[in-house]
């Protein structure tokens, strides 16, 4: 029996030997089988995702609203993933097209789902971004119109789901108002800022109360250490787990990022953001497909996972190349192992949403990060 253990030694060596092994793909080839899997898993109008393949553990969302709210917004992230591969792969520009014609055309039937349940408001925020980022390239056409259009569409919606101290939440839990009685969530705010910052650098009109009010919202979700409350609701506890350092990196980098996007946060914050976002991963890291939201240490959840790397990619890209070469290769260290055999990425199950935003996410920060 003292031979043993150098026998199994000896065949498990074996057995690795012949077991083939994919090799590791270039930032390039990985955005390209992203791109692929994006451009095979789309929908016939154009859309992506859908309320099928539920694991009784997704989120809360009452048909038929909240998944016109999340296809949306999947769709907008799509589009957004494939306009710079659209450049020169007929597949990619295709599967833009057809994407960008859903955003055009759907905008009306994404509604507030029920008196709780606002998803809508991450709908009506992806879209404007979608839309302010593809506006440039068709400005002065038909097509030009009808987005400047569409622009407005989103606008109105956000102007009218926007809470009561300004900013955004996609639930409402207490009054269940039409004005939205819940305080604003941080981060969701934060994307809408990050929105409204494309369409003005589109040449797009932008609501400057919205903006002023939803500004003064995620200031004052920062706290001292460079954390975030989850809420505007969570300033009574600021100490609650979700809203420590550890709890808050999924969603810290939109934050920074937001409020950077309007001059209210400098280098040297976004740069401490970052270096605490890698030093303390592993928080993030431990949430990424867990079977339930918040049930990660620090009430972490799985669809911070990619979201968070995104806005993360978009601080680097705007860094000065000394800072973007330290931190460019740690978010592509901690974004591309993860990609799965059919060329996506997902973090958490949510119907079959998860992929093609997973994906998204996973393809812009690769191609921000050059």
């Amino acid at each position: 029996m003292r031979h043993a253990a150098p026998l199994l030694v000896a065949l498990v060596g074996a057995c690795a030997v012949a077991e083939p092994v994919r090799a590791r793909p270039t930032p390039g080839d990985a955005v390209r089988e992203g791109v692929a899997y994006l451009v095979r898993s789309q929908n016939s109008n154009g859309s992506w995702g859908s309320p099928r393949g539920t694991t009784g553990f997704d989120v809360l969302a009452s048909p038929p609203g909240s998944h016109d709210a999340f296809r949306f917004g999947t769709t907008a992230l799509g589009v957004m993933a494939l306009a710079e591969a659209a450049k020169t792969d007929p597949a990619a520009a295709e599967a833009r097209r057809k994407g960008l014609a859903f955003l055009l055309s759907a905008g009306e039937d994404v509604k507030r789902a029920t008196p709780m349940e606002i998803y809508n408001v991450w709908a009506h925020g992806f879209g404007a971004q979608a839309l302010a980022e593809s506006y440039p390239e068709f400005k002065g056409t038909p097509t030009g119109e009808r987005i400047a259009r569409a622009w407005e569409r989103e606008l109105a919606a956000l102007g009218r789901y926007e809470t009561m101290w300004g900013g955004w939440n996609y639930y409402d839990f207490d009054a269940r108002t039409k004005t939205p009685s819940m305080e604003p969530t941080s981060f969701t705010t934060a994307t809408v800022l990050a929105a409204f910052e494309e369409g003005k650098r589109a040449g797009l009109a932008v609501p400057e109360r919205l903006v002023e009010r939803a500004v003064k919202v995620v200031e004052r979700c920062r706290k001292p250490d460079g954390s975030f409350l989850y809420d505007f609701g969570w300033r009574y506890a600021p100490m609650h787990p979700a809203n420590r350092m550890k709890g808050s990196l999924g969603r810290a980098q939109a934050c920074n990022f937001g409020l950077a996007a309007w001059g209210k946060l400098e280098a040297g914050p976004l740069r401490a953001g970052l270096e605490q976002f890698f030093k303390e991963h592993r928080f993030i890291e431990i949430g990424r497909k867990r079977q339930w939201p918040h049930e990660g240490w620090y009430a972490t959840a799985p669809y911070y996972y990619y979201y968070g790397h995104y806005y993360a990619a978009r601080i680097i890209e705007r860094m000065d190349p000394e800072d973007r070469a330290e931190f460019a290769p740690k978010l592509r260290d901690v974004v591309m192992p993860y990609q799965e055999p059919d060329g996506s990425w997902w973090d958490y199950n949510m119907y079959e949403y998860e992929r093609p935003y997973g994906t998204a996410f996973a393809v812009m920060i690769l191609q921000r990060l050059k």
